[in-house]
């Protein structure tokens, strides 16, 4: 089963990164984070993926700061604001059969 936990817009309208929390038996629960790109034909599709353990996305938490809902006060603060509007909208696409 797959949730997608977030979409993060990018710099193009284009572009973007999902956030998904994948969870099957056999392999247990992990984090995706992928790289999608939006094609006229053909939707969004994904261009590359990074398989996270809990472990792993424990650690980025740390190293971002994200730990015990503090902020860290190392990263700038551009790191710790959300754009007001996300720059990409979702689009219905829909494939006719011949």
């Amino acid at each position: 089963m797959e949730t997608v936990l977030t979409a993060i817009p990018a710099s193009s309208e284009h572009e973007r990164l999902l956030l998904v929390l994948v969870q099957a038996p056999e392999i247990g629960s992990r984090i995706e984070l992928r790289q999608q790109s939006f094609s006229q034909s053909i939707g969004w599709f994904t261009q590359s993926t990074i398989p996270m353990e809990p472990g792993q996305v424990a650690t980025l938490r740390n190293a971002l700061g994200l730990t015990g809902g503090q902020q860290a006060a190392r990263l700038p603060r551009e790191f710790s604001k959300v754009p007001a509007a996300p720059s990409w909208q979702p689009r219905v696409v829909q494939a006719e059969t011949a």
